[in-house]
This record gives structure tokens, C-alpha cells and sequence, in this order.
């Protein structure tokens, strides 16, 4: 079907890495607060650790309901700037003031339980309405760059390389840069206590999106175009979002993808917002120890990234995305038999070792399964595109993106529960260290849940069904 792609839309390196840099200040923001988010309010701020993870869940709640209609919108906008750079404009500005506000919270919003747990929730819902005015668009417009079926396998492996890229030189040296521990009276003092350090980071961050943004606009203005002379949207525009919103959903060459994207993420997310925890009590690494393992992270999921637009047509995307979920279930599998029995002891030389080298695969795996499953979604809405004549690329960027928010207000809200149920108390001062029995518990919890919902993931996708042979 080499007639469904539009030969003329520039795909040159250069062209991707320009449209991936906005995936860097996609990578700082959400990397950021599954990173330190629920670090800074429990440990720096002293907030219970439920009511961090609730209001983080709600706040991705309501970015996951909200994106389909960001989707709508954004096919629908009729401008001589385009469909997609206007609010990738707006959103960009948004999410970059909104992301600093997170760790700059007044003092006197510190004073009790409720009115921080408030504040958190207003920021994170203004921060999450302006990621969607951003996000939805750009993964649309990355459809629209490189639109034939190898070359969304390559767009979005490069993206994802930018995005580990962005996560490493951010969130993985903050511990080095930023989270420095220091000499207390009674002991050493945690570098992620003190509330200052976050602030740091955040507006460190927030000039870092920016910039990204702005390289993304102008390098991918080549491919914006004056959409008043399309048709007009019509009337009717919330019963036409409706049928949309529903027929997306329910494609059958989407539908398995959808879900499998859902529990894969949410295994991710779970794992990523529990590690810090990891790094800092059960496996006790030092400051310079907690960087390399965070950004054995990121080299992991890059290398993955990379590799992905090799295997994809090796083994093709279905193939490509249950070999990654296979890497990922194997390797934490692995460190959960090898630590949690205390087989190998924490804190020598060679717990490190063992630990990166299995932590950076666990994310290598994950590496191959997100850039190809984002261009097995361009797939789906290419064949419909064909079908109806008509483009579907932001609504199904935003029910792409809707299992991906879903899953990480779930697995926000589910690591908070946890921290509770296994009796994880919220630290403050840097001092204080939970109990033995504790830390095994977020050991278990964080090496094993991974594994647990990658399986699921891998039986649900084994229904996609489209290959090579349909294009």
C-alpha cells in the first residue's frame, strides 16, 4: 500500500532528531515527577504518602479524560499556522511554568495535610492540562513527518532515544547535581530532605523544556501547513467527537494495542516511581551509585530505542514488542531472585554491578516496546485514513495517550497505596530509616510488579493484527 504515504514529507535525520528534541521536554516533565514528585512531597515535605499518590493519580486522571478532546481539537483546527503548532505553542509555555510551580510550593501551603495536598493537585492539574495541549498534537504531527510504515518505526525509535537522552542529563544526574547528601548532627542528611534542592531542579528544568520547545517548533515548521482552505469542522462537534472517540476505541486493529500499551506502561510507571525508593533504602547506594543506576536507565531504554528500528524489520512490530516484554520480565525477574532471598548481599561493589547491569535491561526491553508500539498506533490510523479519506492522526494519538495517562494514575495512585500497606511512613530530616521487614517489602513489591503486568501485557497484544504484508 506504498500509496497511503505522502513521498514529498521530509524524513532526513536531521528532521527527526528536530522533531524528537520536543520529546526531551516531554521526557523532563514526566520522568521529573515520576522520579521525584512523590519523593519531594513525602520525604522534603512530610505529606502522607496516600494522599501524594492521589493527588498525582487524579491530576493524570484528568489528562487522560481530557486528551481525546485535545485529539478532536486539534484534527479539527482550522489556522494558518496549522493544526498542531498553535497548541503545541501554548501547551509548551504551560507546562514549562506549571512543572516549576510543583517544587516551589509557598510556605505557607506547607502548613498542614490538606492545604498541601491541595496545592499539589491545582498545580498538577494546570501542568497536566498544558502537557495535553502540547503532547496530543506533537505525537499527531510526528504521523503526519514520517508517515510510511518503516519510517514510524525510525520516528519513533529516534524520539525515544531524545527522550532518554533529555532523561538522563536531567533526572538521572540530579542525584549527583542536585541531591547531594551532607553531614548532619546526628548523621548523615538525605539530599532529597531538604525541600530547596527540588526547587533547584525544577526551575533548572523548566528552562531546559522551554528550550526544547522552541528548537521543536522551528525545526518542524517545514511540516506546517494552512489548514483554513480544509473543510470546515461543521456543527454537531460534541456528537461527531462522541462517534469518533467511540470508533477509535473500538478499532479492531487498535483495540489490543490500546490495552497492551495500558498494562505495560502501567508496569513502568509502577517500577519508576518505586525505584528511588529502591535505590535509597534497599540497596543503600550512595549519591554517585544512585546516578549510575538511574542512568543505566536511560542508557538502557535508548540502546532499546535504538534497536527497535533494526528489529522491527527484523522480526516485525508485533514480534519487536513481545521479544522487549520478554527482556523486561527476565531481567527484574532475575534481580528479584537474586536479592530478595539475600542471595547477594546489598552494598558491595558487586550488588552494584549485578543490579545496573539487570536494572538497565529491565529498561531496554522496555526500550524496543514503546517506540514501536507508538508506530503500530500510526498503522491503525493510516489503514483508517485510508478507508475514510479523511485524518485520524490526533484522535488516535489521544486514545494512544489515554492508556498511557490511565496507567499512570493508576500505577500513581497504586504505588502511594503501597508505600501505605506495607508500612512506609513518610520521613522528614533525612534521619530516620525504615524498618528491615519495610524495605524488603518495597523491594518485592518494586522488582516483581513489573514482571507481573508485563506478562498480561504480552498476552493481550498476541491479538494485534496487523503485519508488513497489510501495507
Amino acid at each position: 500500500m506504498n500509496n497511503m504515504t505522502n513521498p514529498t514529507t521530509p524524513t532526513s535525520w536531521s528532521s527527526l532528531l528536530l522533531y524528537g528534541s520536543g520529546e526531551g521536554a516531554n521526557s523532563l516533565v514526566m520522568n521529573g515527577l515520576a522520579g521525584f514528585a512523590m519523593l519531594y512531597y513525602t520525604e522534603a515535605l512530610g505529606l502522607s504518602p496516600a494522599l501524594a499518590g492521589l493527588a498525582l493519580s487524579l491530576s493524570v486522571f484528568w489528562e487522560g479524560l481530557t486528551e481525546p478532546a485535545m485529539g478532536h481539537i486539534s484534527d479539527r483546527t482550522r489556522s494558518r499556522f496549522g493544526n498542531r503548532h498553535p497548541w503545541m505553542l501554548v501547551g509548551g509555555l504551560m507546562m514549562a511554568l506549571c512543572f516549576y510551580l510543583v517544587w516551589a510550593v509557598p510556605e505557607p501551603m506547607r502548613a498542614s495535610q490538606n492545604l498541601l495536598f491541595g496545592y499539589l493537585l491545582t498545580v498538577n492539574l494546570l501542568l497536566r492540562t498544558g502537557l495535553t495541549m502540547f503532547f496530543i498534537p506533537y505525537v499527531a504531527l510526528g504521523f503526519e513527518v514520517s508517515p510510511s510504515y518503516d519510517g514510524r518505526s525510525r520516528l519513533q525509535g529516534v524520539r525515544q532515544i531524545c527522550n532518554m537522552a533529555a532523561n538522563f542529563a536531567g533526572p538521572a544526574l540530579a542525584w549527583s547535581v542536585f541531591f547531594r547528601d551532607t553531614a548532619g548532627p546526628t548523621g548523615p542528611v538525605l539530599g532529597t530532605s531538604n525541600p530547596a534542592n527540588f526547587a533547584l531542579m525544577g526551575a533548572t528544568f523548566s528552562i531546559a523544556i522551554l528550550v526544547l520547545v522552541a528548537v521543536t517548533l522551528l525545526g518542524t515548521r517545514h511540516a506546517l501547513r494552512d489548514t483554513r482552505a480544509l473543510p470546515p469542522s461543521g456543527d454537531g462537534a460534541l456528537r461527531h467527537f462522541l462517534i469518533e472517540l467511540k470508533t477509535t476505541v473500538l478499532d479492531h486493529n487498535a483495540v489490543w494495542l490500546f490495552g497492551f500499551t495500558f498494562l505495560v506502561c502501567a508496569g513502568m510507571v509502577l517500577v519508576s516511581s518505586l525505584q528511588m525508593y529502591v535505590y535509597v533504602y534497599f540497596m543503600s547506594f550512595t549519591p554517585e551509585q544512585k546516578s549510575l543506576a538511574h542512568g543505566s536507565t536511560m542508557i538502557g531504554m535508548a540502546c532499546g530505542a535504538a534497536l527497535s528500528m533494526w528489529a522491527a524489520q527484523r522480526f516485525d512490530k508485533k514480534g519487536t514488542v513481545l521479544l522487549g516484554a520478554g527482556i523486561s520480565v527476565a531481567a527484574n525477574a532475575l534481580l528479584g531472585l537474586i536479592f530478595l532471598p539475600g542471595w547477594v548481599s546489598t552494598g558491595g561493589t558487586g550488588s552494584v554491578v549485578i543490579f545496573v547491569v539487570l536494572h538497565a535491561a529491565y529498561w531496554f526491553g522496555n526500550g524496543l516496546v514503546l517506540p514501536v508500539a507508538t508506530a503500530m498506533v500510526g498503522d491503525a490510523a493510516e489503514l483508517r485514513r485510508v478507508r475514510t479519506g479523511r485524518n485520524h492522526d490526533g484522535g488516535y494519538a489521544a486514545v494512544f495517550s489515554l492508556a498511557l495517562r490511565l496507567a499512570v494514575a493508576a500505577s500513581f495512585a497504586a504505588s502511594g497505596y503501597i508505600l501505605t500497606l506495607i508500612g512506609f511512613e513518610a520521613q522528614t530530616g533525612g534521619g530516620a530509616r525504615p524498618a528491615a521487614e519495610v524495605i524488603w517489602r518495597l523491594g518485592a513489591v518494586t522488582l516483581l510488579s513489573g514482571p507481573v503486568l508485563c506478562v498480561a501485557a504480552m498476552l493481550v497484544v498476541m491479538r494485534y493484527p496487523l503485519t508488513r504484508q497489510r501495507f
